[in-house]
């Protein structure tokens, strides 16, 4: 078993805990949908290969004034596994009500900050919800955690450890969700450096950046990372609407049915774009048509999404072969989703130009660098780097790939994935993306006072994919009558 001693919390590690509010908890949500399972095999389980990775048997603790990883001297699983039942017909309303409410409680900061919930009626089987804080890993960590736990068919072997997954249960194939899996920009091996430039920036000051031969020195990047970073620190914040505003407390959340990956994929074929391309197309289709049923002028507007990036080198995916080395490790870009174009052919089109030069940006780098530096200051400090860069969005938008053929849970079938990402500084939506099993489902989680009705928009998103196939078709058709001439 690996050692279990305290050790230091990384810079960005400290910026995800000390990020929460009171209306936006850095809280990751996460849930699955099982067949019958047994609950003595699934808390087997999850004593024998969760608990593999020793983060989890450890709590974030300010000790001398540095942030260490503390074993806890009491840790109880008990604590942090529980039975539970849904009240009335124990139906979707009904979990997704009990999901809601959760999302807002926060942890015993005096235990490891997480849990898992063991809903033991549901759909004819289980639901099982995982809540863990953000300062313990990010998404694409959690589900290398999530594939070691399980098994490839219905073999109950709760007592053994994790093993290294095989190439089929990692998703490789770029054709998956790649918004978070792929590396852009060459943004992984940026990293290290641009950790030593937030080492650099938190004690020295933004006047570190003014200088470009000591830029350079540290990211080889001087002149141009001086510019995006002023363009992004120039750039207008998106303004209050109709999926922006003033937030609560309690919080909404939603899911859709599956849908088919080949039908996004065949789309994505036809237009001759990407698959996160299509889905960032319906994500603006959606939000505008919320808009224009509050009757907001969209001419000439954008809705700005921020979107993880997976910057952890491909070796490095796999958490099971490294369980001492659970962090996060992404940057972000901001996305501008043109919610004026109506036309989803043409608005699938932007996007993908859009993406295309998004993807040679630095951004996801120096988001991971302004990140870590941000931990390293002092608290007041950090609030002011990060709303001043997070105020720029509408929304958080997260897309996983999950294991592209079924798994098992303590010899239960796993029917269904979801996760909700949490929200920074004032921002009330985070969208979910992720596919399982040959299927993608959107989730939604937002704030109670902007998104009472959460069906709606997680409808919305399902609906556009069958508007993107009828534009193709009658594009199609267009062709054939008219055809585009060529000069």
């Amino acid at each position: 078993m690996p050692n279990n001693q305290s050790k230091p919390l990384n810079g960005v590690d400290i910026a995800w805990l000390r990020m929460d509010t009171p209306t936006n908890l850095m809280i990751i949500n996460a849930m699955i949908i099982t067949e019958t399972m047994d609950y003595q095999y699934f808390r087997n389980t999850i004593q024998n290969r969760f608990l593999y990775f020793p983060r989890f048997s450890t709590r974030p603790t300010l000790d001398g004034g540095e942030y260490v990883w503390e074993p806890d001297p009491f840790f109880d699983l008990d604590n942090h596994v529980k039975k539970v039942a849904l009240p009335g017909k124990a139906d979707k309303k009904a979990l997704q009500q009990y999901v809601a409410d959760q999302i807002s409680v926060p942890f015993d900061a005096s235990k490891p900050l997480w849990q898992l919930q063991f809903v033991e009626n549901y759909d004819g089987g289980n639901a099982v919800i995982l809540r863990v804080h953000h300062c313990y890993a990010d998404g694409l960590a959690l589900i290398s955690v999530f594939n070691s736990i399980t098994d490839s068919s219905a073999n109950v072997a709760p007592f053994s450890y994790p093993s290294k997954a095989s190439n089929e249960d990692v998703p490789h194939n770029t054709d998956q969700l790649t918004a978070y899996q792929r590396v852009w920009g060459g943004a992984t091996d940026k990293a290290e450096k641009y950790a030593k430039f937030a080492k650099k920036l938190s004690s020295e000051g933004m006047n570190v950046l003014r200088d470009q031969d000591a830029m350079n020195k540290l990211v080889g990047d001087g002149v141009r990372a001086a510019a995006e970073l002023a363009q992004l620190a120039t750039m207008p914040a998106d303004p209050k609407r109709t999926i922006k505003g003033k937030l609560g407390v309690r919080k909404t959340c939603a899911w859709s049915e599956p849908v088919s990956f080949d039908k996004f994929r065949g789309i994505a074929k036809v237009v001759g774009c990407s698959i996160n391309d299509l889905l960032l197309s319906c994500v603006a289709g959606a939000f505008r048509e919320e808009m224009i049923d509050a009757g907001e002028e969209l001419d000439g507007r954008r809705a700005h999404v921020t979107l993880p990036v997976n910057i952890r080198p491909p070796e490095d995916i796999d958490q099971s072969q490294n369980p001492d080395a659970l962090c996060n490790y992404f940057g972000t870009v901001f996305a501008a989703l043109p919610v004026d174009i109506e036309n989803p052919l043409e608005r699938v089109y932007k996007i993908k130009h859009d993406m295309i030069a998004l993807k040679q940006s630095l951004q996801p780098a120096l988001s991971f660098g302004i990140l870590y530096a941000s931990g390293l200051l002092p608290r007041a400090m950090q609030k002011t780097l990060t709303e001043s860069f997070g105020n720029k969005t509408s929304a958080v938008l997260s897309n996983v790939p999950g294991s592209r053929e079924p798994r098992y849970l303590a010899g239960a079938k796993i029917k269904e994935q979801m996760f909700w990402v949490p929200q920074t500084g004032d921002l009330g939506l985070g969208l979910s993306i992720i596919s399982y099993g040959g299927q993608i489902q959107f989730g939604l989680v937002g704030d109670a006072r902007l998104f009472p009705n959460p069906e709606r928009l997680v409808n919305r998103f399902v609906a556009q994919i069958e508007l993107h196939r009828t534009d193709i078709v009658a594009s199609y058709i267009e062709d054939l009558v008219h055809p585009t001439m060529v000069i």
